[in-house]
């Protein structure tokens, strides 16, 4: 979960250029840098509203409808076409359902599952983060090269992501005592 959201989130700046130099389109470097600090913004400042719903309707809720808004976002910026549609689904929406796939609702539901080896599945949690980073960052570079195409790249990483949603459905669950068991 982790993997594919801040993967996803830290994949931005490989979109920079071609975005840019896209004749169709008429970003400037201020723009689409106005619209990666804003989401980075929108992903902090939304952190405790997340939290929020986390604590209201479940972890499980929160991460799978996080990473299938962020998923769908993801795809629909392959139709950028203006800077305002940039900003309203990366800066705002996009980035406000990171907050929910995030290290912070993730973390707090693995605090409910382990306390043994809680450190443990935490740090897992978080290098899955990195490793979002370290590996979605230079595939989605290669699929830039590949396809010589930004839209066609977006579309990719969005799948991944939707790939994320069954995933957890499947095997997320908000407390142990949900399954008879304890943590």
């Amino acid at each position: 979960i982790t993997f594919v959201s801040i993967g996803a989130r830290n994949s931005v700046g490989v979109f920079v250029t071609p975005m840019q130099e896209d004749p169709g389109l008429a970003l400037t470097l201020p723009m689409i840098s106005l619209a990666a600090a804003l989401g980075f913004l929108v992903n902090g400042v939304s952190q405790p509203f997340m939290g929020w719903v986390y604590d209201k309707l479940g972890g499980r809720k929160v991460i799978v409808v996080s990473l299938t808004v962020l998923g769908v976002c993801t795809i629909l910026l392959s139709q950028t076409n203006h800077i305002l549609f940039l900003i309203f689904f990366y800066s705002l929406v996009a980035s406000m359902f990171m907050s929910g796939s995030s290290i912070s609702t993730t973390g707090a539901l693995l605090t409910r599952w382990f306390r043994r080896k809680r450190s443990t599945a935490l740090g897992l949690s978080t290098a899955g983060a990195s490793m979002g980073g370290l590996v979605m960052v230079p595939f989605a570079m290669y699929m830039l090269q590949a396809t010589d195409s930004w839209r066609i790249t977006w579309v990719a990483i969005g799948a991944i992501i939707l790939l994320g949603v069954p995933i957890a459905y499947l095997i997320l669950r908000d407390d142990p005592k949900d399954m008879g068991l304890l943590p």
